[in-house]
């Protein structure tokens, strides 16, 4: 009798080790812009690898179709990281963050600042966000921020400023 119910502690201590093993950490997150893509058709996507519950890194494209509006930017890559504060909830890398980024943008000068504003520019620029990051229990996102920077000045027709930022919705799997 013995040796079956010492069996039997075996079995449930090793399922209770391997029920605890299965579960997933999920460390992956794409995203999308809704408030560019609703305002002006510009189309940015996210992606964000979350390293443990207080950071996480990703890259960020930026896609403007249209040679109308007033966006200076046409394409533009953007890698960042991110250190999220005040956060005790299990599910990990959500609530406050503070974003490092570089960015690297092609665009126009329609604003017209240079003789006649259609100077096509490529330049690369440093900057820092801050925002909020809303995750639910099936991995739904919901994340707004807004930060700036300055280009490094490679090129004349490039603005000095911009803003970054934006109301992100995607999933975290």
């Amino acid at each position: 009798m013995k040796k079956i119910t010492l069996i039997a502690l075996f079995l449930v201590a090793t399922l209770s080790t391997f029920a605890q093993g299965e579960q997933t950490e999920y460390k992956h997150e794409v995203k999308i812009d809704g408030a560019k893509l609703a305002i002006g058709t510009i189309l940015e996507a996210s992606y964000e690898y979350v390293g443990n519950t207080s950071s996480g890194y990703g890259v960020s494209l930026l896609l403007n179709p249209r040679e109308s509006n007033a966006y200076f930017e046409k394409v533009s890559i953007t890698p960042f990281y991110r250190m999220y504060f005040f956060n005790k909830q299990d599910y990990g890398a959500k609530g406050l963050f503070v974003e490092g980024f570089s960015k690297f943008s092609f665009g126009t000068d329609d604003f017209g600042f240079f003789q006649n504003g259609d100077e096509k520019y490529f330049d690369m620029a440093l900057g820092i966000a801050i925002g909020k990051k809303w995750v639910n229990r099936n991995g739904f996102i919901l994340e707004i921020f807004g930060g700036g920077g300055r280009t490094l000045g490679f090129s004349d027709y490039s603005p000095e400023g911009f803003f970054r930022g934006g109301v992100f919705i995607g999933k975290r799997f």
